[in-house]
């Protein structure tokens, strides 16, 4: 029941101005970005991963000769698109060294080296991802001036793949942690 009182319009502008912040407030604090996640890529299986996350590999490249190596200088992973039928395509390869995308090399023990990789819309586009190829560079003592060390072990026979599943997420905040 109205009895006889009007709301004039500076003052509905006013009150629907305010149900419009309210809305947009309540949306932007139930959804926000999801975390980054490290994913580790395991033999015969093809993990989901988001733009933003990381892929990771714990891998020993068995260097020959192993004497003169003191680390891992450098690294590349050369990652093909899988076609729906299974193929491996060539167009579209993914490259993940550094300087293509955000990089981590941690030493591990007994010649292992923690890999991590950021997908990133630069060099990704959804879909599966399987690894075809492999380098390394390794780092050496100074005063070693032989051929370089090769890698002897190469992870392409684990069958790694990945499968990214677009932008990263929007989710609901979580509650209790």
């Amino acid at each position: 029941m109205n009895y006889g009182r009007t709301i004039s319009t500076p003052a509905k502008t006013f009150l629907g101005g305010l149900s419009l912040l309210a809305v947009v407030s309540a949306f932007s604090q139930t959804q926000t970005p999801a975390q980054s996640r490290v994913v580790p890529l395991v033999s015969n299986a093809c993990p989901s991963v988001r733009i933003g996350d990381s892929v990771s590999l714990d891998w020993n490249p068995l260097f020959d000769p192993i004497w003169p190596v003191t680390g891992l200088r450098g690294f590349g992973l050369r990652f093909a698109p899988v076609a729906a039928d299974g193929s491996t395509l060539k167009k579209g390869e993914l490259l993940l060294r550094p300087g293509e995308s955000a990089t981590r090399i941690s030493p591990l023990e007994n010649g292992y080296f923690h890999l991590e990789f950021t997908v990133n819309l630069k060099t990704s586009r959804p879909g599966t991802y399987r690894l075809v190829g492999a380098n390394a560079a390794a780092e050496v003592v100074p005063d070693y001036a032989e051929q370089p060390p090769r890698m002897t072990n190469s992870p392409v026979d684990q069958r790694y793949c990945f499968t990214v599943v677009g932008s990263p997420a929007l989710q609901s905040p979580q509650t209790g942690s």
